[in-house]
């Protein structure tokens, strides 16, 4: 691993010819990386003392390379791949944006501040944000609107130096990239590799060209990857051969179910998976749990604390403190709340007989359904462990209260099925309504779109009455 920051910055394996870093079919070098992030840091000097920059770009390259410029002239980055609309611009007000391409980095045009604290004749102050601050995480927004995570220099040498994310790899490490820059797991797909001198092979999405995975794997020997939950499942229920060749899939997100590793078992799949747990606002994980050959639990634990994170139970509250912990949240352009060390989950969990610790719902999983009180999460998990059933979202709007649930490749329509789901359903509340789906629609970084699957359902309602 890096010996520290400036070493992972500017240490000497910047002027190497090795591939660092494959897109779109085109493997570029540390030294050609390394010209692009200095064409950013000039750009950015050149616009003078401005904190944040936004790097905007289509390429996950440019991205990267964007980063490694902007930290090398301190600022704060925000890594911009088409994820970030007005709302999360709102919370961090960049100084500036720069658009990178590779081979091209364009000046950087002055973002306009807004807001109480900024506006053309009230700029936002120079330590609106700590020196420790390095760059923002945006949480999905699965539990309300997204939110912008301060990370600091510290949080991220941690998460690079836990040995507890460590695989075996003896030719020298290679990551599968499947995250996108907004969200935590970049930072273990990409930086984390780079830190251990390694190289990272960008992948085409899902919805792109799966078919591509096994064949960058066989030419690249890709030793890790790392995906949704949600992804992992609709892989190994549609396309499981994508994920050969692999040896070690890592995984996070949500919950990991036990009948998505019970079918990839059946489907051939000799990989080794594990399950991690951890907020946004932990950098990127907490805990880890590694599945053994032959699961016999009907739920996956979240697992151990990883090295260097700690944690208490508060009421059945789990609290994470330690290193990974992040400073605090943005908005406004300015830290609005800190963590002061430690972190509420608002997720409850309790320890299984070997130790570890399983979730077991949210402090905010309580929904009303026409006046009573239901258990989503309880909800979730008695429907997910169902014969036939892989997976079980409760989403609920301003009229409908639905539980989705997604079975393998044509149960959806076997009645027995039904049955058995409704006959749960009724037991939390018979005004919850029931809808059987092959897939769940997924958000751009992977986890299960509720919007969407609300939407789907008042379309098909439309269909069906027409």
């Amino acid at each position: 691993m890096t010996r520290g920051w400036d070493d992972l910055l500017r240490g000497e394996r910047w002027r190497s010819p090795d591939t660092l870093w494959v897109e779109d079919g085109t493997e570029h070098g540390w030294a050609a990386v390394d010209e692009l992030a200095a064409a950013v840091e000039a750009a950015i000097r050149a616009c003078g003392p401005g904190r944040v920059v936004r790097i905007r770009s289509g390429s996950k390259l440019g991205c990267f390379a964007g980063q490694l410029g902007a930290w090398r002239a301190g600022r704060v980055v925000v890594a911009d791949h088409g994820d970030l609309g007005p709302g999360e611009l709102d919370l961090v007000r960049p100084d500036l944006t720069l658009d990178v391409t590779p081979g091209r980095a364009e000046p950087a045009v002055p973002a306009v501040p807004a807001g109480p604290v900024g506006g053309p004749d009230r700029p936002l102050p120079a330590d609106r944000i700590p020196g420790s601050v390095v760059t923002v995480n945006f949480t999905s927004g699965s539990t309300g609107s997204r939110k912008a995570v301060a990370v600091t220099r510290g949080n991220l040498l941690a998460l690079f130096g836990c040995r507890g994310l460590d695989v075996p790899a003896p030719g020298g490490l290679t990551a599968g990239s499947f995250a996108t820059p907004a969200y935590d797991g970049w930072w273990f797909d990409t930086w984390r590799t780079v830190a251990a001198g390694g190289t990272v092979v960008c992948l085409p999405g899902v919805n792109e060209d799966v078919f591509a995975w096994p064949e960058l794997a066989g030419t690249y020997g890709i030793d890790r990857l790392l995906l949704p939950t949600a992804v992992v499942a609709a892989l190994v229920d549609a396309v499981p051969d994508c994920l050969t060749g692999i040896p070690w899939l890592f995984s996070g997100g949500e919950q990991f179910q036990v009948s998505t590793y019970r079918r990839a078992r059946e489907a051939g799949l000799t990989n080794r998976f594990v399950n991690l747990y951890g907020p946004t606002e932990a950098t990127f994980a907490t805990h880890k749990h590694e599945l053994p050959t032959d699961l016999a639990a009907d739920v996956v634990p979240i697992g151990a604390p990883l090295d260097g994170c700690a944690q208490r139970l508060d009421g059945g509250e789990l609290v994470v403190s330690g290193p990974l912990v992040c400073l605090g949240y943005l908005a406004g352009g300015a830290v609005a709340e800190e963590f002061r060390g430690e972190f509420r989950t608002g997720d409850l969990v309790r320890a299984d007989p070997a130790g570890d610790l399983v979730f077991a719902g949210r402090l905010d999983s309580r929904i009303k359904v026409n006046g009573l009180r239901v258990d989503a999460a309880a909800l979730e998990h008695r429907v997910a462990t169902l014969p036939a059933v892989a997976d079980c979202r409760v989403v609920q709007d301003e009229r409908l209260t639905v539980a989705f649930v997604r079975t393998p490749a044509g149960a959806s329509a076997d009645p027995a099925v039904r049955d058995r789901v409704e006959s749960v359903v009724r037991t939390f509340s018979p005004a919850i309504g029931v809808r059987l789906l092959d897939r769940f629609p997924v958000k751009a970084g992977g986890k299960v779109d509720a919007a969407a699957l609300m939407d789907q359902h008042r379309a098909t309602d439309r269909d069906e009455e027409q």
